[in-house]
């Protein structure tokens, strides 16, 4: 999974930011495959996968966060800006991108929600025997 540190120009490069997510999201793409190596009869062996699961939902709800939070930073200083120099045509064209690809990185909670919804079904149809109600994550 991808340790690399969050910074304010991995939120404003969506190309970067969407990579680092897709390797974040590896575990759910992956997880027929995992779940067919591990004991799914076991409690313990499925209780320490979904571990491995709610950590990878942790890391990207926190990027997404983090992203959302520097966006909106931004947003509101090139609004403060305007406000002194409502002629600043940079300014609005750089306006309107950042409010775009925040949009964008808002959308990656809906994407968020459809991959955790699909990863949890096939991972309660196979680990049957371990109960992730009480333990999931926000979503």
């Amino acid at each position: 999974m991808s340790d690399k540190p969050l910074t304010p120009s991995t939120c404003s490069n969506f190309s970067f930011f969407k990579d680092m997510l897709k390797e974040l999201r590896r575990v759910d793409d992956n997880i027929i495959l995992r779940l067919n190596s591990t004991d799914t009869h076991s409690e313990q062996a499925c209780g320490d996968f979904f571990k491995q699961l709610a950590s990878a939902y942790r890391k990207r709800e926190d990027a997404v966060d983090y992203c959302l939070k520097v966006m909106d930073a931004e947003i509101d200083r090139k609004t403060n800006l305007l406000q002194q120099d409502p002629d600043d045509y940079d300014t609005q064209s750089s306006l309107f991108s950042d409010e775009t690809k925040r949009r964008m990185i808002a959308n990656e909670l809906v994407v968020e929600g459809i991959v955790r919804d699909r990863t949890i079904q096939v991972f309660k149809s196979k680990c049957r025997v371990f109960d992730v109600s009480s333990l999931q994550t926000k979503q």
